[in-house]
């Protein structure tokens, strides 16, 4: 079953640069061939608003290649003035993307195109499933994060409410990945806004370290209504952007408390 791969923009971390790119140039010549073979969609971005095309790849040499221009001339007028342009495709149901200087109005087969220089890398996103390790309350493992504590509610009528102030929260962690960390918190007490980014987050990693982290909020997940007959969640969080450094500590605490938990199993 083929899946249906999002033409957007990846970030490129530092773990990024280690695994997915691609240097060989017979190999990036592989690959943008067999694209272009298979007429697969591109998107193409330019400008600084990452303004894009819908393109496919006409074909490529050892100096470049021709793509599908956009519909407009006003379009082809902008891409042509960007300096930075950003090809977004698939190959064997993987997602590709490179970066260029530059692009220049040409014809290719007596009809109008785009000639980009050939990439001299290109990266391959395939994105590992990570294992996730749960906690149990004993762990004491914690995200420190910065968020909007809830509103108070005056008792005064027609008072003016009080604003959110942002307070300093330790939040505790139900389960943990190398893509990210689920958090269990009580509805009402702070405001965790599904798809907002949090940065300078920090988790103190037992035997390991201190680690500092951005955090995108996924998901809000009721999990049982409380004595207090507030509802508890789970905050689904992603890590975004984390170097190598950042997630070589993440394994190493997953890979010893998976190392404890079949040493635990076996003597049990």
């Amino acid at each position: 079953m083929r899946k249906n791969i999002p033409l957007t923009i990846e970030s490129i971390t530092d773990a990024d640069e280690q695994e997915c790119r691609i240097v060989s140039a017979k190999q990036i010549q592989s690959i943008l061939r067999d694209i272009a073979e298979s007429g697969t969609n591109a998107a193409l971005y330019y400008n600084t608003k990452r303004e894009f095309i819908m393109t496919t790849i006409l074909d490529l040499d050892e100096d470049g290649l021709w793509v599908e221009p956009g519909h407009s001339s006003t379009e082809n007028h902008h891409i042509g003035e960007s300096r930075k342009i950003t090809l977004v495709s698939s190959h064997n149901q993987v997602k590709m993307q490179f970066f260029v200087n530059n692009a220049s109005l040409v014809t290719y087969d007596k009809q109008p195109a785009l000639f980009l220089p050939m990439p001299t890398s290109i990266y391959r996103f395939q994105r590992r499933e990570y294992f996730r390790l749960s906690l149990s309350t004993a762990e004491h493992l914690r995200c420190l994060i910065n968020v909007k504590k809830a509103r108070g509610e005056s008792l005064e009528e027609n008072a003016v409410p009080l604003e959110a102030s942002v307070v300093e929260v330790e939040i505790p962690a139900a389960d943990i990945s190398g893509g990210g960390i689920g958090l269990v918190c009580m509805e009402g007490d702070f405001d965790l806004v599904p798809g907002e980014t949090y940065t300078d987050c920090q988790i103190d990693l037992p035997n390991i370290g201190l680690i500092n982290v951005s955090i995108t909020i996924k998901n809000l997940i009721p999990i049982s209504k409380h004595k207090s007959g507030k509802m508890l969640q789970r905050a689904g969080c992603e890590f975004r952007d984390i170097d190598g450094q950042t997630a070589g500590k993440l394994q190493r605490f997953i890979t010893d408390k998976q190392r404890l938990m079949a040493m635990n199993s076996l003597t049990a």
